[in-house]
């Protein structure tokens, strides 16, 4: 018990000294302390906040940021226009290789290889009933437009002026028009193929005030063309759904107006609301470029989905 009594005594003196020590001298004893503590937390902020040099393209990410995309936004074209060719062709690649929005289940119409289409087939973007699909660029291939009339029962319109095959009902729920997608409803130059643009060629179908819930497009190269007037003309608003294979190369690197061309025309599709959701690069269209980057491919097929045409039933 004395035993006891006497740890007690001398931990009772050990805590009275101390609190005696640090009232009587306590200012210079705790403000020692504190800056040790704050020291210590400005070389913690100091580490953190060492300034990075960034490139051109992610000062241009912080300056125009989108709560919606995280991963690469285009900045206005008037400072596009102030890019050169490498900084150009950074944005580009990036850009068409990030996904912006998440498709829960992506599922793949017509054959694994070229033919087939990826496509998004969540309940708030998958076809409704009396669906409508416009298919551009066949090649002999009907394997997707058959695949979602075997799926969906969608009226499909298939076009490619180039198979030197007249007007005809392919299959059940086919319609095969040869006819091409174009900027304007001239023939086509050197081949005479008769072309149109998809505004009118919806005119010429009855379509005009029908909502498409598909729309591909494989045309080689004649989507530039293209693509400016469906944009301008609103005949994109009511697309659901959009597959397209982009050819910014086939085998040489690209010049800053033709990339100045494709950053637009996707700068113009973001803003009308399509989201890329699946990207993917056809490697036949590999090129090196002259900055000594690595190789890249000029040609992406890629799928969209508008967010302004949900599905909310």
């Amino acid at each position: 018990m004395r035993g006891r009594n006497s740890v007690l005594l001398v931990l009772l003196f050990l805590v009275s000294f101390t609190a005696v020590y640090i009232l009587r001298s306590g200012p210079n004893v705790l403000q020692r302390f504190s800056k040790k503590e704050e020291d210590h937390q400005d070389h913690r902020l100091h580490v953190l906040h060492v300034p990075k040099s960034l490139s051109k393209l992610d000062e241009y990410r912080q300056r125009y940021p989108d709560p919606h995309n995280d991963t690469v936004v285009l900045p206005p074209k008037e400072v596009m226009q102030t890019m050169d060719q490498g900084a150009l062709g950074d944005l580009y690649h990036r850009y068409i290789n990030s996904l912006q929005i998440f498709c829960r289940k992506v599922i793949r119409l017509g054959k694994l290889d070229d033919g087939g289409w990826d496509f998004c087939d969540d309940y708030r973007f998958r076809p409704r009933n009396n669906c409508l699909v416009y298919s551009y660029g066949i090649q002999f291939d009907f394997s997707f437009d058959d695949a979602i009339v075997k799926k969906y029962n969608c009226e499909v319109h298939s076009f490619d002026p180039s198979m030197r095959v007249g007007d005809h009902k392919h299959g059940q729920n086919v319609f095969f028009h040869a006819t091409g997608l174009s900027g304007d409803n001239n023939p086509s130059r050197g081949t005479n193929w008769k072309m149109r643009t998809l505004q009118k060629q919806r005119e010429e179908l009855g379509h005009s005030k029908r909502s498409m819930d598909v729309l591909k497009v494989d045309i080689e190269e004649w989507e530039w063309q293209a693509l400016p007037e469906m944009i301008s003309s609103g005949a994109l608003d009511d697309v659901r759904q959009f597959a397209i294979e982009l050819h910014i190369t086939l085998n040489i690197e690209p010049d800053a107006r033709k990339y100045r061309l494709g950053l637009s025309i996707l700068k113009d599709l973001y803003d009308k609301g399509f989201r890329i959701f699946w990207t993917h690069r056809n490697l036949w269209c590999k090129f090196s470029p002259r900055n000594g980057a690595p190789q890249r491919t000029g040609c992406h097929e890629v799928s969209f989905v508008n967010i302004n045409n949900f599905n909310y039933r």
